[in-house]
């Protein structure tokens, strides 16, 4: 039998030559195949252009006892002295319900209700009654202006140094609006209500001239409010016997730092805001409960790229959110603008109470790292 000759063999291949193969054959089959499909973005089409939906938020904890409350919305383990400090919250703490695909459609017009001393107890207690079936309250305030700043940009200061600035304001000016705007699952309430205080005179109290000529060519009355306006000691003792003071509600501002220090001080009889960022947060805990929301603070969360910046009126275009009622600049108009941006942002980015992981974050007084948010 003849003995099999082996095939023939090609001379062994440098590491150049094996290089050059490798590469053609990996040419050769991507040119083969078809490239994989992009995946889709989704997108939500704003009256400015195009809104990315963002990864989902961080689960932040609330390291600071003031507004650990904010936990009890969140499906998540925490620290022990977290579970200390919420066990002492109520059992039946509020939960955030976004509105009903019916209430969000329908375009009911909407009243802003001026409220004076003369009417302020009756329009207290139509609140009241309104409250168990809008449950979310929106809030804005109108203020002469800010007359202390620092050197260092806002975006670079901490939260610490944010609140500094905020109480040196506060503690020296008079709040002029409040604006309260109601909503739920059952919808936006037909009503929002503008708190016209008393107590600012232009000629004597310090203030800021440009502050008070843009709140004046947008309407606000200053010789109305001086001569008709509530005294800020009887808002606080009626709001303390009426159903806002009840700590079950969900409170919404935008970038409320100043929306909630002047209520607080309000509240407090006018007496100067507390010394510290914790003892502010302890405050507001205390007067509003745990659900307490920042809209621009949410506002980061709700696009690609860091969410969507700007003010109120930016943010609102963004997400086709349009003024029902009213003008910029009045308190009553503004939180109503406030509570449909909330909404919107509710219906497409939070699902399932989400938004409550971000209770307690107020913008410009948390850091969010990670998981935390820290003052």
């Amino acid at each position: 039998m003849m003995p099999r000759t082996p095939p023939p063999t090609s001379p062994p291949l440098d590491d150049d030559d094996a290089n050059e193969t490798r590469r053609r054959v990996a040419i050769a089959g991507a040119a083969s195949s078809p490239p994989p499909p992009r995946p889709a973005m989704p997108m939500f089409p704003g009256d400015v252009g195009p809104v990315m939906l963002a990864p989902p938020p961080p689960l932040p904890f609330f390291p600071i006892a003031a507004v650990q409350s904010g936990l009890g919305f969140m499906h998540m383990s925490a620290p022990p002295e977290i579970v200390t400090a919420r066990s002492k919250l109520n059992s039946d703490a509020p939960s955030f319900s976004p509105r009903s695909p019916a209430a969000s459609a329908a375009a009911d017009e909407v009243e802003v209700r001026d409220v004076w001393a003369a009417n302020l107890e009756e329009e207290l207690r139509s609140i009241g009654a309104l409250l168990p079936t809008y449950p979310v309250v929106s809030m804005d305030t109108e203020f002469p202006g800010t007359v202390h700043d620092v050197a260092t940009p806002r975006h670079l200061r901490t939260p610490r140094e944010s609140y500094a600035v905020v109480k040196r304001n506060v503690d020296e000016l008079h709040l002029l609006q409040l604006g309260l705007a109601l909503s739920g699952p059952a919808g936006r309430c037909p009503v929002a209500w503008q708190f016209n205080f008393a107590g600012f005179d232009a000629r004597r109290d310090p203030h800021s001239g440009s502050s008070v000529a843009m709140l004046a060519a947008h309407g606000v009355d200053f010789t109305a409010l001086r001569r008709h306006g509530i005294d800020h000691g009887d808002f606080a003792r009626a709001f303390g016997r009426s159903k806002l003071a009840c700590g079950r509600l969900t409170w919404a501002a935008f970038s409320g730092s100043y929306d909630f220090a002047y209520l607080v001080k309000v509240l407090t009889g006018g007496r100067p805001l507390p010394s510290t960022l914790e003892g502010f947060m302890a405050k507001v805990s205390k007067i509003f409960g745990p659900a307490v929301l920042d809209v621009k603070h949410l506002a980061k969360f709700c696009g690609g790229g860091g969410g969507i910046r700007g003010g109120l009126e930016h943010v609102a275009a963004a997400l086709g959110v349009h003024r029902a009622a009213g003008r910029a600049h009045n308190a009553g108009s503004d939180s109503l603008l406030t509570s449909d941006v909330l909404h919107a942002m509710v219906d497409r980015f939070f699902p399932n109470s989400g938004v409550l992981n971000h209770a307690g974050a107020i913008d410009g007084l948390v850091k969010c790292s990670n998981l935390y948010y820290k003052y």
